[in-house]
């Protein structure tokens, strides 16, 4: 079932993992790109102006843990210039982002 919270002048929702799997799967029927693209943000938590991160090159194994990483330039949300945090990738999102850049020979810097 769909959260929504609209007590603020931006309403916000969040999707259980099953609705997030149909809607991946309900845009990969209009292209796999469609697909990898809502994966970083269902997903890592980018926001739709932060899809073009990451490329190959951005990924990274965590120092710590065994899990992937990557670095995202995106909003502020208190203001100002654009903020670069760490966002954890699943591995399942991390594979489908190297199949697609393989598929497209996309060179590693590419996003």
């Amino acid at each position: 079932m769909v959260r929504v919270d609209d007590s603020d002048d931006v309403t916000k929702c969040w999707l259980s993992p099953d609705e997030l799997d149909r809607l991946e799967r309900a845009a990969g029927e209009g292209g796999w790109e469609r697909e990898v693209a809502i994966q970083p943000m269902g997903r890592c938590g980018l926001r739709a102006s932060e899809v073009s991160y990451p490329g190959d090159s951005n990924l990274r194994y965590s120092d710590d843990g065994d899990i992937w990483v990557f670095e995202v330039q995106g909003k502020n949300t208190k203001g100002g210039s654009k903020k670069t945090r760490d966002a954890w990738m699943p591995d399942d999102v991390a594979d489908d982002i190297h199949k697609y850049s393989r598929e497209r020979g996309l060179d590693l810097s590419d996003p």
